[in-house]
């Protein structure tokens, strides 16, 4: 009898169990889901990047210049999914479907971000204006056509990815070396060339989760031509660069560079088949968040 009831009620806490946690697991997917299609976790990865890009260059991180990097952030991907709209639906239909109907609302919010961030810089310190301004004209120069017979550098398979990755590290190291009235000495040149080889792998990977819309729209990126096997040993042989980059560093930083690097290792084999695409957000976009994570972990057990 006793036996029966223990087996009974086991089962009973074991279902329960098991409910909570798929609520618990759809819950954190809802909520991730919500951060990624309203661009608020890219602006949270510009925020971080630019954070650990402080570390990286042996400063002490201002939250204010990182809330610059994330309003800029937030207001060039904004604006860029807008764009995209009609490709969403099939890369990423549950952002086309957070978008439809919201576009106004989104632009405007973009526009105003974008303000904010100048204003700020403005009063902080004016010398990262022109910092600022950078992803902005880079996204209009790329997609520009300047003459019918010449192709945009956006439709130039790799120059895209290229373009942005110049942009954002750009962004990311320059706002903090400039806010600190910190020269473009060797130092800043080294970050800089490790953020580069970091976006760079990152935004290959995104295309290789839009390969089936990129091939149906008719866009030519690098993912599409090789495929996601030559894609996956062309973005590995590409971070690698960053090891020699590491054994470079100053030794304080050193094993952060390693250990970002060994991420990429990571999620670059992990991520070159395609998978969830909130997966994809959390591992690759949220890389810098988890890296600041470590950091304030690491530090509070050596107190």
């Amino acid at each position: 009898m006793f036996g029966n009831s223990s087996t009974y009620y086991k089962k009973i806490f074991e279902d329960c169990f098991k409910n909570f946690l798929n609520e618990t697991r759809n819950a954190l997917e809802m909520i991730i889901s919500f951060l990624s299609v309203s661009s608020l976790f890219i602006g949270g990865h510009g925020f971080f990047k630019t954070y650990i890009a402080y570390v990286l260059l042996g400063m002490h991180p201002d939250l204010m210049v990182c809330s610059i990097s994330f309003l800029i952030t937030f207001s060039i991907y904004s604006l860029d999914k807008i764009a995209d709209m009609d490709k969403d639906t099939i890369n990423m239909p549950q952002r086309m479907s957070f978008l439809r109907g919201r576009r106004n609302l989104i632009f405007y919010l973009a526009i105003a971000s974008y303000i904010l961030a100048i204003v700020l810089a403005l009063s902080d310190n004016p010398l990262i204006i022109p910092v600022i301004f950078i992803p902005f004209i880079a996204n209009a120069f790329y997609a520009t056509k300047i003459h019918r017979d010449i192709p945009r550098l956006k439709d130039i398979p790799f120059v895209k990815n290229i373009v942005v990755a110049l942009a954002w590290a750009m962004v990311t190291t320059l706002l903090p070396a400039l806010h600190m009235a910190n020269p473009v000495n060797a130092t800043v040149a080294l970050v800089m060339g490790f953020m580069v080889v970091k976006t760079l792998v990152d935004n290959v990977l995104y295309d290789v989760r839009d390969i089936k819309g990129d091939r149906e729209n008719g866009v030519r990126t690098m993912a599409v031509i090789l495929g996601k096997r030559n894609t996956a040993i062309m973005l590995l042989a590409i971070n690698s660069t960053l090891l020699p980059m590491a054994l470079f560093a100053d030794a304080s930083v050193r094993p952060i560079m390693l250990l970002l690097a060994l991420y990429g290792f990571a999620y670059t084999l992990y991520f070159s088949e395609r998978r969830n695409p909130l997966a994809l957000d959390f591992f690759v976009e949220g890389e810098w968040m988890l890296a600041t994570a470590f950091l304030f972990f690491f530090f509070a057990l050596r107190l």
